[in-house]
């Protein structure tokens, strides 16, 4: 860092490929949870291509993220009653949240590009719910590789 501090050309200092942080590679059990988190995933994604009602929809997403948490909290040995919490506030704002963003970003295609509307209809929804039950997944399984929740004090 003192190396910054000399700096009198103006210049972003650039990284060196050592200096750069490493992915870390997951454990067994990571690689586990991380075909675990695809099946969900891809699941769901399914699911969005049925057409439901919107709070059947979101319910059933909310229920699909709290089998695959607990999945995941079964993996690492972590009781699920101690992470619950957690949990119900992924899976409800999941599964709500991915009704709204399909909505807005059908909007938003149907807005620019009228003719565009109904292929965005059937593709958004399976794919924005897919990725969300994706990423929240991933979110848990980075908390849960680095041990984070295993030191939690109990209350």
């Amino acid at each position: 860092m003192a190396d910054l501090d000399d700096m009198t050309t103006g210049q972003i200092p650039l990284f060196r490929p050592k200096q750069l942080p490493r992915k870390k590679q997951l454990s067994a059990q990571g690689l586990k949870a991380q075909r675990i988190i695809k099946k969900h995933a891809v699941i769901v994604g399914g699911i969005g291509l049925i057409p439901l009602a919107r709070l059947s929809d979101q319910m059933l997403m909310g229920g699909l993220l709290v089998k695959l948490l607990r999945d995941l909290c079964r993996i690492y040995a972590v009781s699920f009653s101690d992470q619950q919490t957690k949990i119900l506030v992924a899976a409800i704002l999941g599964g709500a949240h991915s009704g709204w963003i399909s909505r807005y970003l059908m909007r938003f295609i149907k807005g620019y590009a009228p003719v565009l509307h109904t292929p965005a209809v059937l593709l958004l929804r399976p794919a924005v719910s897919g990725m969300l039950v994706y990423y929240i997944g991933r979110l848990f399984l980075v908390h849960l590789e680095s041990g984070v929740w295993h030191a939690e004090p109990k209350e």
